[in-house]
């Protein structure tokens, strides 16, 4: 079904339905009709499922999404790419339904919580229990060997170097986070795949055990919600670890490669072999959100924070989705005539001028990932997308429609656009979430 349709045809079919703030004259598919619920398309089944729950998303789509859509639009694809991985969802789930998937990921800390999942499942069953044994065994450990370890102190002086006078963590658990840096060191040199293991629940943990929330952007706590006590870090890693170490047992294993290529979309075309069936992936959504500052706190565990240079050299690699991502070398310039009008309306009524900049950055970024996905793509491949709209300054900004746009302009067909669920925005409009579903 295309984009557009008669509405008088289509309004008495059952699984068809209009939405208040979509386009005039277009009519769509709800998400019921493939088999999608609504929270399918958010983290909340993937925050409870096996092996997904190791590390808490919010960006993410749940297992149930990825099938239903593979299932619907590439039924016979036997190679899939992943342009915008997050947490691994797409890789993992095509991995284990025997499809091969090349996946990229601009931000280290997700490329690695990736790629522990996939070495886990790539094991055989014996060694994933011995695994599972060794990790139970480390979380009953973990105390003593924590308590008796040293501190970190290299971490401690990234830590000053990236962050300056923020204090994040209160000084028992700051503590206990550089003595756990040095213990992940000390198993990495024996048993490098159990301190992958012990480091992803670190990194699982930092948040929770933080002043800080993650609630769309990465906030300080109130003081009502600090007023609630912030648990010990290693009573959260322990519970992380055995998590793990039953999700070890229980998962399916992988019956076909799921690769990480390289960190961003544009580089896919030099990364990959061949042409592929189809994409399925959920690219950042432009509502302000800096994925790479929201996981500050990760990349410096990591060593990869040692000054706030590195912060903007990671995030000069992601796509254009938030007001700090601009700075004088975005290139913002419109890349179709609807992109162009939304910005000119920004521009007049924004209270940011980062915001037109953003916009027109994003589009312009887009239209470059897409481009590549285009070569990438076989003849008769699909494209299926992932996206919600948004809303600056009383300015609507229909993201869905602007990529229909950019995609159509590399001459993609738009098969079809389904109604995945409404959102609200940070100033309660209406906002949607679809599913937009391209053919070469």
């Amino acid at each position: 079904m295309h984009s557009t349709v008669n509405l008088a045809a289509t309004a008495q079919q059952h699984d068809l339905f209009v939405e208040d703030n979509v386009p005039s004259g277009v009519a769509m598919r709800h998400g019921s009709a493939i088999d999608i619920d609504p929270l399918d398309a958010t983290f909340r089944d993937s925050a409870r499922a096996p092996l997904h729950s190791w590390f808490p998303y919010l960006e993410g789509y749940a297992p149930r999404f990825v099938e239903g859509v593979r299932m619907e639009y590439l039924p016979a694809a036997k190679r899939i790419l992943e342009p915008f991985a997050g947490s691994g969802t797409t890789p993992i789930v095509l991995g284990q339904s025997g499809i091969e998937c090349a996946f990229a990921e601009a931000n280290p800390t997700m490329e690695f919580v990736i790629a522990t999942k996939l070495k886990i499942l790539g094991m055989g069953r014996c060694d994933r229990q011995l695994l599972s044994s060794k990790t139970a065994a480390l979380a009953a450990q973990l105390t003593d060997r924590a308590r008796s370890a040293p501190a970190d102190a290299s971490l401690g002086s990234a830590y000053g170097a990236a962050f300056g006078a923020s204090v994040f963590f209160d000084a028992a658990n700051f503590a206990f986070v550089l003595r756990l840096r040095s213990l992940c060191d000390e198993i990495d040199e024996v048993d490098p795949l159990l301190g992958s293991c012990l480091t992803l629940a670190v990194l699982a943990s930092l948040i929770p055990a933080s002043r800080m929330k993650r609630a769309g952007d990465l906030r300080f706590k109130t003081p009502k919600e600090l007023s609630l006590g912030t648990p010990c870090i290693l009573a959260l890693v322990k519970d992380r670890l055995l998590g793990q170490a039953l999700d070890m047992v229980t998962s399916a294993e992988l019956r076909s490669p799921a690769t990480f290529a390289c960190s961003t979309a544009s580089e896919l075309r030099d990364s990959v072999q061949g042409t592929w069936d189809g994409v399925i992936t959920s690219p950042p959504y432009l509502n302000g959100t800096n994925y790479i500052r929201n996981a500050r706190l990760e990349l410096w565990y990591q060593r990869l924070l040692k000054s706030k240079a590195d912060l903007r050299r990671l995030r000069d690699g992601v796509i254009t989705s938030g007001i700090n991502d601009v700075d004088a070398q975005t290139d913002w310039r419109p890349v179709t005539s609807g992109v162009e009008r939304v910005v000119a309306e920004l521009e007049k009524n924004t209270y940011d001028q980062r915001i037109p900049k953003m916009v027109g950055g994003y589009f312009r970024d887009m239209h470059r990932s897409f481009s590549v996905l285009v070569e990438c793509l076989n003849a008769g491949g699909r494209m299926c997308v992932d996206i919600g709209d948004s809303i600056y300054a009383g300015v609507h900004v229909p993201t869905d429609d602007l990529l229909v746009e950019v995609a159509e302009g590399l001459g993609l067909r738009t098969l079809e656009r389904i109604h995945l669920r409404k959102r609200t925005s940070k100033g309660g409009q209406p906002v949607r979430q679809q599913l937009l579903v391209f053919e070469k």
